[in-house]
């Protein structure tokens, strides 16, 4: 009844089970590489939401009081672990179908970079500052000092060459005023031997009797030796019982002459030794004279190409906003002009070359005198016997007494003949206006005194500020701990700020300081620095001592200074100055910073003193006047700036400069990056008690999440090994791993 079933039919039906199993799962392996891929997706976006959630939690007092982000002071892992649980939380709905069951296994968070470290500091200040501190230094402290640079390096090198020809100068002239000295000296070491030979001269000696007077010359010598020779001869034909007569009267004379003869010749050689000394000194000091007056040459002759002036140039080429040419204050071809006039300076080839043969002549002159001496000694030893002449002894003396006067009136005695005063005429030619000048110098150097009179008061409160010295050491140790933790070397001690007490080397000072502050701001117009914005961060988050508190002291330099003044060298009055010089003590950074805004104010004024004193003629009476001009106009600066608040820039450029202007411009000297930054830190940590060492900038999350495999976990687990990726397949359960990383 029944057809027998083909054998074939089975083969087919086991055939098209094992497609239809093959089908199913291939398609079973697809669903779940789906919701794998979809757990990975998921699970990328809750780690990222679990660490920016937990970097959302950054201290405030950090970022409204300084503008920084770090993280704070909760636990990161218990924020982490909350926002992912959170997440995975299962809906109520006891009907819904979780397509992905998505299961936390295990998180870990990473905190790194820490708000202490200068690179991170450093960014955080740069994303803090990067628009605006480039901005604002242009605007408010570039524009300002841009018209003056022209002038202010025409000053500086005018100043330098001055400064450098002042000192070159008045060592030369040193130097030939002694040489003068010494060949004078050497000539008065012979008026000893003029009163030896005569009492004073005279073109003939007449005879005396022997005993009529006392032997005291060689020309009483000479006077009586002929009724000596009598008196001998006399004595000598008595008889044998007679007595000589004469012998007292013999053996004073033979007695006084030997002493004059031998004190003659022992004042002659000493004389002599002297010429040859002095002279020789003096020559010595005229090689001098001429090297100084050589190296004067070379100095006027490099001028023109010093270094400093390139800061200048740049700052003046730069194109900045803001600044009309009714502002500019060039006067740099006025003082251009003073350094053609040091020329005045230097003597001539033939001045010297006079002065050279004036000493080879008194040492001829010398040496003649000497001669005629000797022979006059020479003649006069015969006076110890009856056998000599008493007209060559008194021509002798007579000639050497004449040519011993001659040689004391060209070079010992005062008077029109003396060769040594006529020289010294020529020399004070050359020195009008050196009394002019000196006592310009001497006012200036009683001005200077005033103005370092308040620093000395300042310093004098070190004693009454000590209740904050626990705030400096307190944060010394968190300055020397930032230091440490960045790897760095601790400051050696300070002792503070001094004002040179000689105004040449305070006005030297003041100019190279003029030096580095265009060369720091034309750095900063080659391009924006970290330091610059760490620069105007610091001037814009930390306060700065109030100046007006000193305006008493800076009126009256002899004032103590009082308990208002005590009370404003904590920690917190003065901390942009603490920042700058870092000084661990209450008065320390207020002198330094007052110190190196009166230097600043002497370099502008005394540019400008240069410019009202051009007209003097005398480039180093010009150079006294102008610093007696700068140091007087800066003192009055320093009141007004502390009455105020702020000083004009310059009499050429009417624009106000304040205190706080100052502090951000020295901070462009005073480039010590790494110190500046330890000093801020130092501050954030003293101010808010929060160490920027423990706190991070950097959080680095990973997240384990699990998930129930459907189909096949072993093929799935196969295919995770040939992918390669770290995530992993245990059991029936399939976890991705993710990391997720945020920085401020």
């Amino acid at each position: 009844m029944f057809a027998k079933r083909r054998p074939e039919n089975g083969s087919v039906s086991v055939f098209l089970i094992m497609i239809l199993a093959f089908i199913f799962a291939f398609v079973a392996l697809f669903i779940d590489y789906s919701r794998i891929a979809a757990l990975k997706v998921q699970s990328e976006r809750l780690a990222h939401a679990a660490v920016r959630s937990v970097m959302s939690s950054y201290d405030p007092e950090l970022q409204e009081r300084y503008g920084l982000f770090a993280y704070g002071s909760h636990s990161g892992d218990q924020i982490m672990a909350s926002v992912l649980n959170s997440s995975m939380e299962k809906g109520k709905r006891s009907d819904r179908f979780n397509v992905l069951p998505l299961e936390l296994d295990s998180s870990g968070l990473k905190m790194d970079r820490m708000l202490g470290e200068y690179d991170i500091f450093n960014r955080g200040i740069g994303e803090e500052m990067k628009y605006k501190a480039p901005i604002d230094f242009t605007l408010e402290i570039l524009s300002k000092f841009k018209p003056l640079s022209s002038s202010m390096k025409e000053a500086s090198n005018t100043f330098d060459v001055l400064r450098k020809l002042q000192k070159l100068y008045d060592k030369r002239e040193a130097a030939l005023d002694l040489m003068l000295a010494k060949q004078k000296k050497a000539a008065q070491s012979a008026s000893g031997i003029a009163g030896l030979l005569m009492d004073s001269y005279a073109g003939s000696i007449p005879n005396e009797s022997l005993g009529s007077s006392r032997v005291t010359t060689g020309a009483a010598i000479a006077a009586q030796y002929d009724d000596y020779v009598s008196k001998v001869n006399e004595d000598a034909n008595r008889g044998e019982d007679e007595k000589p007569k004469y012998g007292d009267e013999i053996s004073a004379y033979l007695t006084n002459s030997a002493e004059i003869w031998a004190r003659l010749g022992n004042r002659q050689s000493s004389a002599a030794e002297s010429h040859s000394r002095l002279l020789q000194e003096a020559r010595e000091d005229w090689k001098e004279a001429c090297d100084l007056n050589e190296q004067m040459k070379q100095v006027i002759a490099s001028a023109e190409n010093r270094v400093e002036s390139t800061g200048y140039d740049v700052v003046s080429a730069g194109g900045i906003p803001g600044i009309s040419a009714e502002t500019s204050g060039d006067d740099s071809e006025t003082i251009r002009g003073l350094r053609g006039e040091t020329d005045k300076l230097l003597l001539s080839d033939n001045l010297l070359g006079e002065l050279k043969d004036e000493i080879d002549r008194q040492e001829n002159e010398s040496h003649t005198a000497n001669r005629s001496v000797s022979e006059a000694s020479s003649a006069l030893a015969a006076a110890t016997g009856p056998n000599g002449s008493s007209a060559s002894m008194k021509y002798a003396v007579i000639s050497a007494r004449g040519l011993v006067d001659e040689y004391l009136r060209a070079y010992a005695d005062p008077g029109s003949a003396n060769r040594l005063d006529q020289a010294a005429g020529r020399l004070e030619q050359h020195r009008a206006s050196d009394k002019q000048r000196k006592e310009k110098e001497k006012k200036s150097k009683a001005k200077l005194k005033d103005a370092a009179n308040i620093l000395e008061r300042i310093k004098e409160l070190d004693k009454k500020a000590k209740r904050y010295m626990e705030e400096y050491k307190k944060l010394q140790t968190y300055y020397e701990e930032s230091l440490d933790f960045n790897k760095q070397q601790a400051d050696g001690n300070h002792k503070g700020a001094d004002m040179d007490s000689d105004p040449y080397d305070a006005g030297k000072s003041a100019m190279n300081g003029m030096d580095g502050l265009y060369g720091a701001m034309a750095g900063m117009m080659n391009g924006v620095r970290d330091e610059l914005l760490q620069n105007e961060y610091a001037a814009l988050y930390f306060k700065h001592f109030d100046i007006s508190i000193l305006k008493d002291a800076a009126k009256n330099p002899q004032a103590k200074l009082g308990d208002a003044v005590v009370d404003q060298l904590s920690v917190s009055n003065q901390e942009l100055e603490y920042i700058l010089y870092g000084f661990h003590n209450p008065v320390g950074n207020v002198s330094a910073a007052y110190a190196e805004i009166f230097a600043s104010r002497l370099a502008i004024r005394t540019m400008e003193g240069l410019v009202k004193n051009s007209g003097l003629g005398h480039p180093l009476l010009v150079l006294a006047a102008a610093v007696l001009y700068g140091i007087e106009m800066a003192i009055a600066d320093m009141i007004t700036l502390c009455e105020t608040g702020a000083v004009e820039l310059s009499s050429y450029v009417k624009v106000k400069i304040t205190y706080r202007d100052y502090l951000r411009l020295f901070l462009l000297i005073h480039s010590n990056n790494e110190k500046k930054m330890s000093r801020m830190l130092a501050l954030i940590r003293f101010n808010t008690g929060i160490n920027p060492a423990e706190r991070a900038t950097y959080a680095s999350g990973e997240v384990k999440i699990g998930m129930k495999l459907w189909f096949l976990p072993g093929v799935m687990k196969m295919v995770g090994y040939a992918g390669g990726h770290p995530d992993e397949v245990e059991g029936n359960r399939y976890y991705a791993v993710k990391q997720a990383d945020y920085s401020y």
